[in-house]
C-alpha cells in the first residue's frame, strides 16, 4: 500500500506496530503488532469501543509478552519429539541447574538481542491486512485507509494467533459490526 493512502492515525498505527516489533524481537510486521498500533493510535470512538471491551494495548501487550512464548513452546516441543529431543526435560534440567525463571528469562533475553535495524517488513498476513483495509476504505467511501480500516482489515484478515488475541476480550464479529458502524455513523 502507497504511505499516501494512509491517513495520520494510521500511518502512525504502522510506526508503531514497527516499534513494537524492534521491542519484541520479532522479524517482521505481523497483524499482532498493527494491533497494538491501531490500539494506541486509534481515535476516541474507537479507542472507547476498543477499551469498553477490554481490548487495550497493556492486555494485548501481555499476551505478545508471554502468552506468544507458550504457544511457541508447546510447538517446538512437538517438533523436538519427533527427532528424539525431550525438550520439557531439557527446560526441567536448566530450571534444576540454574533456577525457577532461568529458562524463560534465557528464551525473553535471547529473542530481545535480535532486534533489527533498517525498515522492518509486513509479513504475508501484515500485508493481507494492510490490503483489506485498503478495500474496507473504498468499500466506506473513505479517501485515505485510517484505524478503523486497520481494525477492520485486521478482523478480515488476521491470522488465527490475533484472531485469538481480539476473540479473548470481544467477539470478532461483534467488533467487526461495531468498527462498520463508528464509519457509517462518520459518513
Amino acid at each position: 500500500m502507497m504511505p499516501e493512502r494512509l491517513a495520520r492515525d494510521a500511518r502512525a498505527a504502522v510506526v508503531l506496530a514497527e516499534a513494537e516489533v524492534r521491542e519484541l524481537g520479532d522479524d517482521a510486521i505481523g497483524p499482532e503488532h498493527l494491533l497494538v498500533g491501531v490500539l494506541q493510535s486509534a481515535g476516541r470512538n474507537l479507542a472507547a469501543l476498543c477499551s469498553a471491551a477490554g481490548l487495550t494495548v497493556e492486555a494485548v501487550r501481555a499476551v505478545l509478552d508471554g502468552g506468544r512464548d507458550a504457544f511457541s513452546f508447546d510447538e517446538d516441543a512437538a517438533a523436538l519429539r519427533s527427532i528424539g529431543i525431550d525438550l520439557n526435560a531439557v527446560r526441567d534440567n536448566v530450571i534444576r541447574a540454574f533456577g525457577a525463571d532461568a529458562f524463560d528469562d534465557a528464551l525473553r533475553r535471547s529473542g530481545r538481542r535480535r532486534r533489527r535495524r533498517g525498515q522492518i517488513p509486513l509479513d504475508r498476513a501484515g500485508k493481507k491486512v494492510l490490503d483489506y483495509a485498503q478495500r474496507e476504505a473504498a468499500a466506506h467511501r473513505g479517501r485515505a485507509v485510517e484505524c478503523e480500516h486497520l481494525m477492520l482489515g485486521i478482523l478480515r484478515g488476521g491470522d488465527r494467533y490475533t484472531l485469538g488475541l481480539i476473540g479473548g476480550h470481544v467477539d470478532p464479529d461483534r467488533l467487526r459490526d461495531a468498527v462498520t458502524a463508528l464509519l457509517d455513523q462518520a459518513a
